[in-house]
This record gives C-alpha cells, structure tokens and sequence, in this order.
C-alpha cells in the first residue's frame, strides 16, 4: 500500500441527516412526501433517487435533474455547520497523513466539498480531492477511486480505499483497489 483514498459522505464525515432532510426538501419541491419515499441502498446517488422517483411514479419523466440538484445543494448548504467528522475515521486520517499520500473520492459536488473541508477543518490533511464534478461516472463505477489514484500518480493496485457504502466498496472493487469498510467503527 503507498496510499490511502477516503470516501466523504458518511466515512469521513457525519452528513447523514443533513443529507436526508436536503433529499426531503428537494423533492417535497415537487410534491414527493418525505412518507412516500422508497427505501435505496445507502450510498444512493442523487441522479439514481431521481430515476427511483420516477420509476416510482413520484416524480415526472421529464423532471429536470440538474434543477433539482441545484435546489438540493443549497438546501445542503444551510445546515453544513452542523456537520462533523466521524472522530475514529478522522483520527486515523490524521495518523495516515503522515504516512501516505492522501485523497478524497466523493460522490458530492465540489461545492458541497470545499465549504464541508473547511468547516471540519479536514482539508489540510489530503493531498487530493476528487468530487464527482471530475468524472463521467460516479460510484458504482470506479473512475473517482482511478482518477484520485492518477492525482497521486500512484497506480490503482498499491491504493487502499476506506469507504462505507457497499456501493463504494463495489467501486474500489472495480477500479481494482482494495479496501477497508469503516462501516463497524462509526
């Protein structure tokens, strides 16, 4: 192993709440009830809710996706002071650091990222941050996991990926990376 990739959302930091009440805001926009709202894999991405929407019959076929996830960032704007880093995962990044090189592969905006790093005070410690701004395909597929290894210029085999998702642990899979789930030390 010569570095360590982190997941964000739900490894490094707590957003689950924030994140749930910013799905419900959004989509009570288009009348979709907070009781009405299926049950998804954890890790669920926003553009794959939109599609279990409709597929649902909740939300209308031609439903802008890009508008809704404008509306669902600021709502997860508002509350991200709240937010705080999952202490045993951030701890053991502070040790990592000074190890290993370090990078963040996250599904979120990289407006959602930067103002989240710097109310955890988490930035300092990765060398890269890769948001799914960066990439044709977010987790399942593995290209955030391979273009953080590329910033490193580490290749893919020697990384280790920390993650909480099945999703995400099938995505380090695919990019042919091991991984560590944290999901027992949350």
């Amino acid at each position: 192993m010569r570095a360590l990739i982190f997941d964000l959302d739900g490894t490094l930091v707590d957003t689950k709440a924030n994140n749930r009440r910013a799905l419900f805001a959004t989509f009570a926009t288009q009348g979709v009830r907070a009781e009405d709202m299926p049950s998804a894999p954890e890790g669920t991405g926003f553009v794959d809710w939109c599609a279990l929407l409709v597929a649902e019959g909740l939300l209308a076929p031609d439903v802008s996706v890009s508008a809704l996830q404008e509306i669902c960032e600021k709502e997860t704007l508002r509350a991200i002071h709240e937010v705080r880093p999952i202490e045993a995962v951030a701890e053991f990044a502070r040790w990592a650091e000074r190890r290993f090189p370090l990078a963040i592969a996250t599904g979120s905006a990289q407006a959602i990222v930067d103002p989240l790093l710097a109310a955890t005070g988490l930035r300092r410690l990765f060398d890269v941050v890769v948001t799914r701004d960066q990439v044709a395909n977010g987790k399942p597929a593995p290209d955030l996991f391979l273009r953080a290894a590329e910033l490193l210029d580490i290749p893919p085999a020697q990384c280790v990926v920390v993650e909480d998702t099945q999703v995400g642990l099938d995505a380090a899979g695919r990019a042919g990376m091991s991984a560590m789930d944290v999901r027992p030390y949350r």
